[in-house]
């Protein structure tokens, strides 16, 4: 019962994630930046960085493909 209590605990004190609204709050910078020709690799690197986006590229990739180039 002890692991059970912990595991419990410790999902309790996790954050929850926030990648998905970091991403949505900067669609339009993101947006702009690959119509001007920067790949979605050099923008994600960038936020990143910078802390904007604490996803790995492979989310970022993910929600660029559904947010933006399906959204097309």
């Amino acid at each position: 019962m002890e692991l059970l209590e912990e595991l419990r605990n410790a999902k309790l004190k996790k954050p929850p994630a926030n990648g998905k609204v970091a991403f949505l709050r900067n669609i339009d910078q993101i947006k702009a930046a690959l119509d001007q020709g920067y790949t979605a690799v050099d923008v994600w690197r960038v936020m990143h960085d910078r802390g904007e986006v604490k996803v790995k590229y492979n989310q970022f990739a993910l929600y660029v493909r559904r947010f933006i180039r399906e959204a097309k």
